[in-house]
C-alpha cells in the first residue's frame, strides 16, 4: 500500500473561515498583506489557521486592523526563524 503524504497546505477558505469565524475579505486582506501563505487554490497551512486564529482573537478584542497585521508580522517573522 503507498503511504500517504498529508497536504502542507490542506484547508480550503470555506474550512478557515468555518475554524476562525473570520469574514473571507478579512483572510483576503491577511493573504494581500503576505502575512498569510496559502497555495494557488487558496489552501491554507496549519501555521496559516494558527495565525488566524491570533488575528480573530485580536480583532475580537478590538485591536485596530494595522496593529493586527504588525503583530501577526512579527509572529511570522518568529515562526520563520
Amino acid at each position: 500500500m503507498p503511504a500517504t503524504t498529508a497536504s502542507p497546505a490542506p484547508f480550503s477558505m470555506k474550512q478557515a473561515h468555518d475554524i476562525t469565524g473570520l469574514p473571507r475579505s478579512y483572510i483576503k486582506a491577511l493573504v494581500a498583506e503576505d502575512l498569510l501563505s496559502p497555495d494557488t487554490r487558496l489552501r491554507f497551512s496549519f501555521q496559516d489557521l494558527v495565525l488566524l486564529q491570533a488575528a480573530k482573537q485580536l480583532h475580537t478584542r478590538g485591536v485596530p486592523s494595522y496593529k493586527v497585521v504588525a503583530a501577526l508580522a512579527h509572529v511570522r517573522e518568529s515562526l520563520t526563524h
